[in-house]
């Protein structure tokens, strides 16, 4: 089982399901693209559980953007070395405030979620923009959950709270990957198996080529906020004061 992170235990020893995830293309490119345009012109990124870089390599190579990598875990950061990342421990470590933070499927893993978010706020610009993707729904919680460190799922009131407790208001939230909330319901009633089952990497690869395209099409037509296996959350400073 996959360690959850905390203060005081940083390792994620995910790092299997990571490199996994990188067969995910569609998936990943949707991530990606979806911040892109909900921020609209980014000059400076910092990416907060940058993990191996699978995500700040298609900043990198298809919008141009250089990555400032945040990551906690050792073997994860010998990956972003070797991708020619500048990385760095925390988010109070990076020098310099940002006009996009961006995070995805990271906060779930951080105990002490509230923490973060106000460290986001602090690294922010006084226009910038926080782009969060995160799991949705606790209904959803199954042993996969459990299995890769997750602390929690997310409902949208939830994160509205913290957020408006670290100083941010939410411009925009919806919901992402309708199919996904079945696909996850199956996983709930037939269980996961990351070696042959639901969870394995050649289901991964079925859902990154057929479900998770036509699940973007129903998201487009309005399932998106309905219900979904995630959430899309934007996020700006409350002006002080």
């Amino acid at each position: 089982m996959t360690k959850k992170q905390t203060l005081d235990s940083t390792d994620y020893s995910g790092l299997e399901e990571l490199k996994n995830t990188e067969i995910m293309i569609n998936y990943n490119s949707f991530i990606v693209m979806e911040a892109v345009k909900s921020v609209g012109k980014i000059k400076s990124l910092i990416d907060f559980g940058a993990g191996i870089g699978t995500l700040s390599k298609i900043f990198r190579e298809q919008f141009f953007l250089e990555a400032l990598c945040v990551e906690v875990d050792e073997k994860n950061k010998e990956f972003l070395e070797k991708r020619k990342f500048k990385n760095y421990d925390s988010l109070t470590a990076v020098p310099d405030l940002a006009d996009f933070i961006f995070s995805s499927n990271v906060l779930e893993h951080i105990e002490d979620d509230k923490l973060v978010l106000k460290q986001m706020r602090e690294k922010l610009t006084s226009t910038g923009k926080i782009f969060l993707y995160l799991p949705a729904n606790m209904v959803l919680w199954t042993r996969m959950d459990e299995a890769v460190g997750h602390y929690r799922r997310y409902e949208i009131c939830e994160i509205k709270e913290k957020c408006f407790s670290a100083g941010l208001y939410i411009e925009k939230v919806c919901y992402a990957d309708s199919l996904g909330f079945l696909a996850t319901f199956l996983v709930k009633i037939f269980g996961y198996n990351k070696f042959t089952g639901l969870g394995s990497l050649r289901s991964l690869k079925i859902y990154d080529k057929w479900i998770f395209p036509l699940s973007r099409v129903l998201d487009s037509i309005g399932l998106k906020y309905l219900f979904g296996k995630n959430l899309v959350v934007v996020a700006k400073k409350i002006p002080l004061g």
